[in-house]
């Protein structure tokens, strides 16, 4: 699990509500139902209108991509391809036929069924990069709708202090009134800057460099199944990717 995002949320949140309570204000002042609803509420609504059933319920669970730690691309990943690519020299392609699929990327399983079953490199290169592309074109698409939750928040913290002054004028003649309505529209724009700042616009980048991480991986075999399927030795294997595994494998520690 990947801690850093809940410290992240939860070190924001208390600097925010720390820093207020050292310009003298009160804690309980920043909880405000209404302006939670309204923003929550309209953010949701809006993004729900903008996307399809099936791609908000994506988007809804590749949340939990930022919560598990990134795939790494290391040299064991190296390894196994130069597993493979000794075991296709000594006993040709059709030895992935019986290869033992547990633990097996599916995307890599899916390219040593293609090797088992002769395909030409160019065909096995052009199925898995359809899938490549399939890939990232539908999750970026699902990990978008927290980006557009993230440009729709702050709108509708706006309409919320609007909703709020509006209250006020309704009640500029009953005091004991008026203080709940100027918190709603104040506490209203704060949430909808917090939310965007905080856990939209965040949460969309996150899942955005998982699923880049994803990507990287995939490649690193794509190249070695391609590599594999043109019977280049595991020396030369070795020798294309290393290079591209410590690459990778510095991306991610940065």
């Amino acid at each position: 699990m990947d801690l850093l995002t809940l410290f992240g949320a939860l070190f924001g949140v208390t600097a925010i509500v720390a820093g207020f309570s050292l310009e003298g204000g009160h804690f309980t002042s920043l909880f405000q139902l209404e302006a939670f609803v309204i923003v929550l509420g309209g953010t949701f609504g809006a993004v729900m209108i903008q996307n399809t059933w099936a791609r908000f319920y994506d988007g809804m669970k590749q949340l939990r991509l930022a919560f598990v730690k990134a795939r790494q691309v290391d040299r064991q990943s190296l390894s196994v391809l130069l597993e493979w690519g000794d075991q296709a020299k000594l006993n040709g392609m059709l030895v992935f036929e019986s290869i033992e699929a547990a633990g097996i990327n599916p995307f890599a399983k899916r390219g040593l069924e293609l090797l088992a079953n002769g395909v030409s490199t160019a065909v096995l290169e052009d199925a898995l990069q359809r899938e490549l592309d399939a890939y990232e074109r539908n999750h970026m698409a699902a990990a978008r709708i927290w980006q557009q939750a993230g440009g729709y928040a702050p709108t509708f913290g706006i309409l919320g202090a609007v909703l709020g002054l509006i209250q006020v004028t309704g009640h500029m003649l009953e005091p004991a009134q008026l203080g709940q309505g100027i918190a709603v529209a104040f506490v209203a724009t704060l949430y909808g800057l917090a939310l965007a700042n905080l856990v939209f616009l965040p949460l969309y980048g996150k899942i955005r460099a998982q699923v880049d991480s994803e990507l990287r991986f995939r490649r690193l075999y794509l190249d070695g199944l391609l590599a594999i399927s043109r019977k280049e030795s595991p020396h030369t294997i070795e020798t294309r990717l290393a290079g591209d595994v410590r690459e990778r494998s510095a991306e991610l520690l940065g």
